[in-house]
């Protein structure tokens, strides 16, 4: 059963929920499971990069730029260090670099613009559970 509240009318006209996998904002397509695993890759980002979809990752301010999925593939395609995308309160635990960056493989393949390249959420359940052990 997928599609949760968050798909259901909203009432933000204007405003985009970043939240929303790109084939939930065209109007006529029928809640997914797929959608819910977008979802909860966003939600990923925001715990490991510390900052809101909703605003610009480069600056502190309200302006809605680029979301938070092109800004950390793009850092990952530039090779860029970790420290530049990670919330520094999990960079604290030297051991916990390996486990952050399975993480963000999780979090990426979640948010692939495709859903049909994205996995399922028991997939993605397994992935998360594996980490660290």
């Amino acid at each position: 059963m997928g599609g949760a509240l968050p798909y259901l009318k909203s009432t933000q006209t204007e405003r985009t929920n970043n939240y929303r996998a790109p084939e939930a904002r065209v109007s006529g397509n029928r809640p997914t499971q797929k959608w819910d695993v977008y979802s909860l890759g966003i939600v990923l980002l925001e715990l490991l990069t510390g900052k809101s979809p909703e605003l610009s990752p480069t600056t502190s301010t309200s302006v809605e730029i680029t979301d938070l999925v092109r800004w950390v593939r793009k850092g990952f395609e530039e090779e860029k260090p970790l420290s530049d995308m990670v919330d520094p309160m999990l960079l604290q635990e030297v051991h916990a670099k390996k486990e952050v960056i399975a993480v963000f493989h999780v979090a990426l393949a979640c948010t692939e613009a495709d859903s049909e390249v994205r996995p399922r959420m028991k997939i993605v359940s397994e992935n998360l559970e594996r980490i660290g052990k």
